[in-house]
């Protein structure tokens, strides 16, 4: 249904793919701007020209096709005006079926907006070449940023059954990812023991680890991947954990 629902309102997928690329040649033009008279091949820290550009470019899109704080706003809205106790009826367990609507929402504007903006994007970024090797850590460092966004957003959804509004959390949310994820450079970048202290928190893992691991970042290695994986399994049970404690102060026709 989401998958569907995604391609249904294409006329608005379609201007945020517009949008990226807008963005995306921004950025190309930035850094061509700041690189400019060192050569591409000069790099900035382990950062050559391309790879740059290939970061910003790819966080452009990734932001777009993860769960975000449009999942977060959905699960109040729900829970504040009741809908959320017509979900209780579907067999299916409540926190699979919000998880499974992430997944499809996912792909949806993956195959609308990602997968045309990568394309299309990626003609700024040539040549530019994902060595095989890495194709199975990308893939595995993708799945951990989702699931960590995702429990990320669906926790502070479910925390308007104890708090009135859910919008400062999903500022801080923002903020965090924007500190500690990566989103403006890569974490490798910043100084050492901010650098080694950052990979211990999620939003790192959320963002940094998968764009690191598409440009071939040395400082995404195998010791970083499982702080993900702890981290993904750990969210994972805290979200499981909150969504018992709040739907026990759920309050069904006085019941």
């Amino acid at each position: 249904m989401q998958i569907r629902l995604s391609f249904h309102y294409r006329t608005r997928a379609f201007s945020q793919g517009i949008g990226a690329l807008l963005l995306i040649g921004l950025q190309a033009a930035l850094w061509t701007a700041v690189y400019s008279g060192t050569g591409d091949d000069t790099p900035a820290g382990w950062l050559s020209l391309r790879q740059t550009m290939v970061y910003a470019a790819a966080g452009t899109i990734w932001v777009l096709c993860l769960p975000n704080l449009g999942l977060a706003r959905q699960l109040e809205a729900k829970i504040r005006d009741g809908r959320i106790t017509t979900e209780l009826l579907i067999p299916l367990g409540f926190f699979s079926q919000w998880f499974s609507a992430a997944v499809g929402r996912t792909v949806g504007i993956t195959a609308l907006v990602g997968l045309p903006s990568a394309l299309a994007g990626g003609a700024l970024l040539l040549p530019f070449d994902l060595d095989a090797d890495y194709a199975l850590q990308l893939a595995l460092t993708s799945a951990i940023a989702f699931v960590i966004l995702f429990n990320l957003s669906y926790m502070i959804g479910l925390s308007a059954f104890f708090i009135r509004r859910v919008e400062g959390l999903n500022e801080v949310r923002e903020a965090l990812l924007l500190l500690l994820g990566g989103s403006m450079m890569p974490i490798s970048l910043y100084p050492v023991p901010l650098r080694d202290a950052v990979v211990w928190t999620p939003f790192a893992h959320g963002f940094y680890t998968p764009l690191g691991s598409l440009v071939k970042d040395p400082f995404v290695d195998a010791h970083v991947i499982i702080i993900g994986l702890a981290w993904s399994a750990l969210l994972t049970a805290a979200s499981a954990l909150c969504t018992w404690s709040s739907l026990r102060k759920l309050v069904i026709a006085g019941g």
